[in-house]
């Protein structure tokens, strides 16, 4: 699939490592432009060294490149001692830091690069007491950097043909910090790729498709070219597996619905493998069906399959991690469309679980979509199951767009989503799961109905139609936002798709599987 190169989000910056010999002469070079990185007590207390660029610009502020001498070739940049936003009492953590700290380095790079014509090397060095800092973990700072090099604007060649190499000291960084940076990277780059392709572009069809070469692709690099397996239920296996919701919200649509399982498994020794279970929505357009979505509200509804994107992005950096465990990742794919075969407000649909779900709100699609397929992923009995949706808009409200909604039956799994959250900067904030609020769900013709009419409690309720098909002791459902409207946060530049959510969950996986 060519086509899906041209939507491919890719870093602008390619990231090696030299010996110090090399490091040293690669300096030399006419080509390459070395830059200290300083902190601002390094610069405080080395202002001699700086009496050059003083001189020029006066009093030196931080965020910028400043030439150190006369020979055009090196310059130091000030990291500020700001910290990022903190969420609510907690303070960032170390890592949120230093994954900042590198964004805001890319921002300076690029437009110190987009002043040359061909491409040029950046020779990066840190100031000791910035070593010491971001020793904790180093390649959270590359990921910063690459992660903010990446344009949205995906059809301007100048934009994706420029590239540059940042070049570390390998006494400092080594190809082990790089490549797991660069794994990190590709997987959220696979996730704001998939989440920024237009929904003439993106179907349940084209997605497989997409899949299977990104499959075909990361088998080829792996030392274990087998690692990864994808198995599809189709339109038809789905009705014999009697994934009765499923079908019912993709009915509407000419392209049919399917389900995309992945599965990643790095031993053969099953009975002592950590098993974690991702759970993915997937609608690749919302009209919002019968209750249809105003013009307002349906814009941007190509960004409904960012659950998706999220849970595909997680399973990519597990599997490029070489994680020990069992990982499966299902995508419940579907388009809610409005046809003469769309499902309609009353109708009554018996999910894979056996329970009969009435349809109260047919812009309630995505709880549908997920209820099979959670029932699908707790036949396997997995460890700890997560489920990631852009499910309610109550949640936004709540929460506005830089905090997901965590939901979960298991403190201690939520506890570590939270933790990892703030290490992250990826935020979710546990919201409760009062059970008396069921009864908004009740219904007089079925078992229940997909969506409360009360008004109140949308993200909860949510929640807990989901909850109803859990049969594992350790769940955990983020209602996130995988957009941003305009620059807001590390990962977007001037809005659209963000990578939330994939650093947050690989680093609870890492801890999960750790213990």
């Amino acid at each position: 699939m060519n086509f899906f190169s041209d939507w491919f989000l890719a870093p602008h910056f390619s990231i090696l490592v030299q010996t110090n010999e090399e490091f040293s002469k690669g300096k030399e070079q006419p080509d390459g432009v070395s830059i200290q990185v300083i902190s601002e007590y390094y610069y405080s207390t080395h202002s001699e060294q700086f009496q050059f660029p003083t001189a020029f610009f006066g009093t030196l502020k931080p965020k910028n490149l400043y030439p150190l001498n006369q020979d055009g070739k090196s310059f130091f940049y000030i990291i500020p001692k700001d910290e990022p936003k903190k969420l609510s009492f907690e303070l960032p953590g170390k890592s949120h830091i230093i994954s900042h700290m590198g964004a805001l380095l890319s921002i300076s790079l690029l437009q110190q690069g987009n002043k040359f014509d061909s491409s040029k090397q950046f020779y990066i060095s840190f100031s000791e007491d910035l070593k010491s800092f971001i020793d904790f973990e180093k390649y959270e700072f590359i990921l910063g950097i690459l992660q903010k090099s990446i344009s949205n604007k995906v059809f301007k060649n100048s934009n994706k043909n420029k590239q540059f190499n940042i070049i570390f000291e390998n006494t400092f960084m080594n190809k082990e910090v790089v490549n797991k940076a660069i794994a990190l990277s590709d997987s959220m780059c696979y996730t704001r790729s998939f989440i920024n392709m237009p929904p003439n572009i993106l179907n349940p069809e084209s997605y497989e498709l997409f899949l299977r070469t990104i499959v075909r692709n990361e088998c080829e690099k792996s030392s274990s070219p087998n690692h990864i397996q994808i198995e599809i239920y189709d339109y038809e296996k789905l009705k014999k597996e009697n994934c009765g919701l499923i079908c019912a919200v993709g009915q509407g649509s000419e392209i049919k619905p399917r389900l995309i399982k992945l599965t990643y498994i790095t031993t053969k020794n099953l009975s002592k493998t950590p098993h974690v279970s991702l759970v993915g929505k997937g609608i690749t357009f919302d009209t919002g069906g019968y209750d249809i979505k105003p013009s307002s509200g349906m814009r941007i509804m190509k960004k409904d399959m960012g659950g998706s994107a999220s849970a595909l992005g997680i399973f990519f950096a597990c599997a490029r991690l070489n994680l020990p465990m069992r990982l499966t990742c299902w995508l419940p794919l579907a388009e809610n469309m409005i046809s003469g075969n769309a499902m309609r407000p009353g109708d009554v649909f018996r999910a894979k679980n056996g329970l009969q779900i009435e349809i109260d709100n047919t812009d309630a699609e995505g709880r549908l979509v997920l209820a099979d397929a959670i029932s699908l992923a707790c036949e396997e009995h997995p460890d700890w199951l997560i489920d990631l949706a852009t499910l309610t808009g109550a949640a936004r409200v709540g929460l506005g767009t830089m905090v997901d909604s965590l939901f979960g039956n298991n403190k201690l799994t939520s506890q570590l989503l939270y933790n990892s959250g703030i290490e992250s900067g990826d935020w979710v904030w546990q919201v409760p799961l009062p059970i008396d609020y069921e009864s908004y769900l009740d219904s007089n013709v079925s078992d229940f109905v997909n969506s409360g009419s009360s008004g109140f409690a949308g993200s909860i309720t949510a929640a807990l139609f989901l909850q109803k098909f859990v049969t594992v002791p350790q769940w955990n459902h983020i209602d996130t936002y995988m957009w941003c409207d305009k620059p807001n946060g590390l990962w977007s530049e001037g809005g659209g798709a963000t990578g939330k959510c994939v650093r947050l969950v690989t680093r609870a996986i890492e801890s999960f599987i750790s213990k």
